[in-house]
């Protein structure tokens, strides 16, 4: 039988242990102890020793200091895989914390490359994508930016589909963090690049997840919703439809409460323009998904617009 992914950690942490055990009796440059300590919070933290993969990375960052207020020059994936490491740590704790260790990282993302040490291309976007999810989901769209930036020196020009679907990934959350800064003229323009990013992979077939392509609609729409630009409106709201029911049909929906939200809303908007039929056909719909909701939802507008008979 071959060994398990945990046997091989197991056997990665004991070895790490002795390494660091030896350092500490018999001593070893501090940069050697360092990169022990960064690689065995790194196993810590995926066997889910939360606790001690912290302590690990918060004396490799002790380090660090140490070590650069003596001159000496750090590698920068190491800089940035200790603070990056810690910060998702402490996430569930105190995102305080995780944003200013994300910031610090951030500071070091311009040096950050290939050869650096613990990245190579793919990890350092997927470093910046997973950094930037957690900052705009905790609502810092400001600190954002530079993972941003990096991410859009790397993408751009790369013609693979693992890239292209990273780049949509980018452009959507570049889009929301930039709307969320106020400024939606700018993300109406990201959100317009993502759907032609994300409709080039779709019409090929390599598009990996259908909702990446579905959020600028629904973003796009919004934002023409609220600069009272109706037609551009509709046509996104009943795309990012479409496509979610393409999911529903397919039984790969996760959420349906996504796609009667979307009917309630063009529902609503319809009935402001005082256009009952067409409201009438999305409250249908909306009864079918989510029959509570949407029946209090129709009696509410029932004696106005005589929806029920």
């Amino acid at each position: 039988m071959l060994p398990s992914f945990d046997d091989h950690l197991e056997t990665a942490l004991k070895d790490y242990n002795n390494k660091i055990g030896e350092m500490e009796t018999s001593g070893g440059t501090s940069e050697e102890f360092l990169d022990a300590l960064i690689n065995r919070g790194s196993i810590l933290s995926m066997m889910e020793y939360y606790v001690s993969a912290i302590s690990d990375f918060d004396d490799a960052i002790t380090i660090i200091g140490e070590l650069e207020e003596g001159g000496k020059e750090i590698d920068s994936g190491s800089f940035v895989k200790a603070y990056v490491s810690r910060g998702e740590l402490m996430s569930s704790e105190s995102f305080n914390q995780t944003v200013e260790d994300y910031i610090t990282a951030a500071s070091r993302l311009k040096k950050l490359n290939r050869n650096s040490k613990y990245f190579d291309e793919r990890k350092i976007v997927m470093m910046c994508i997973n950094c930037s999810e957690d900052l705009i989901d905790n609502g810092f769209p400001r600190e954002v930016v530079p993972f941003i930036e990096k991410l859009y020196d790397i993408l751009p020009n790369k013609t693979d589909n693992w890239s292209l679907n990273r780049y949509l990934e980018t452009l959507n959350l570049g889009g929301q963090a930039v709307n969320d800064l106020s400024d939606p003229d700018q993300a109406l323009e990201i959100f317009s690049q993502a759907i032609g990013v994300g409709a080039d992979l779709f019409d090929r077939g390599a598009l990996e997840d259908t909702m990446s392509i579905v959020f600028p609609f629904i973003s796009r729409g919004d934002i023409a919703q609220q600069k009272g630009l109706l037609e551009q409106y509709f046509l996104d709201r009943k795309t990012a439809i479409s496509l979610l029911e393409s999911l529903l049909e397919m039984n790969r929906l996760d959420d349906i409460q996504i796609l009667a939200g979307l009917h309630q809303d063009v529902a609503n908007t319809y009935l402001t323009l005082n256009k009952v039929k067409e409201a009438e056909e999305h409250l249908m719909k909306e009864v079918m998904l989510n029959m509570d909701g949407a029946e209090e939802y129709i009696r509410e507008y029932a004696d106005r617009e005589k929806l029920i008979k």
